[in-house]
């Protein structure tokens, strides 16, 4: 099912940065967020870390919104910046929620009822529509930079996207 809204988190957006992909976003969704919690997280308390350069960027700066205050629940069990994901994508309904941690993402599917997806789910998909050349190459890099992928999530992905 193809959603055409999402609200991101910092890690897809940090491992978007991390490959040179920080436009996908824009090219898979009509529209898409990032709420104020996790900009701050990125870009300002980030300041020198990956991605909080290429989050200040203009295209990027200006999806950045508020958020609604999240549910007591959620403060409780997540991070500020994975509490207003899911917060601003319940607002937002329907719309997908973009998460990389499993915590965050059974909270949003079980609690909330949101479609959710990671990092690895946005490339998949965009392969799929033709926007990303070599998936495999793409989830290698991620991989290389440090960012947590188990060779048998990079095999599904592959097979997902027809290119395994």
């Amino acid at each position: 099912m193809l959603h055409e809204r999402a609200v991101l988190n910092s890690g897809p957006l940090i491992a978007l940065s991390l490959i040179g992909q920080l436009d996908l976003p824009g090219k898979l969704f009509k529209e898409f967020w990032i709420p104020d919690a996790v900009y701050h997280e990125v870009a300002v308390a980030g300041i020198g870390k990956p991605g909080a350069v290429d989050l200040s960027a203009p295209f990027l700066r200006e999806r950045v919104i508020d958020t609604p205050r999240p549910d007591p629940l959620l403060v409780a069990e997540l991070d500020t910046g994975e509490a207003a994901v899911i917060a601003l994508a319940w607002a937002k309904s329907p719309c997908l929620a973009i998460i990389d941690e499993k915590r965050g993402r059974k909270i949003a599917k079980q609690v909330y009822g949101l479609p959710v997806k990671g990092t690895v789910g946005l490339l998949v998909d965009a392969k799929r529509r033709g926007l990303l050349h070599d998936l495999p190459t793409a989830l290698m890099e991620l991989k290389l930079a440090g960012y947590y992928l188990s060779d048998a999530l990079i095999h599904a992905a592959c097979q997902a996207a027809n290119t395994a």
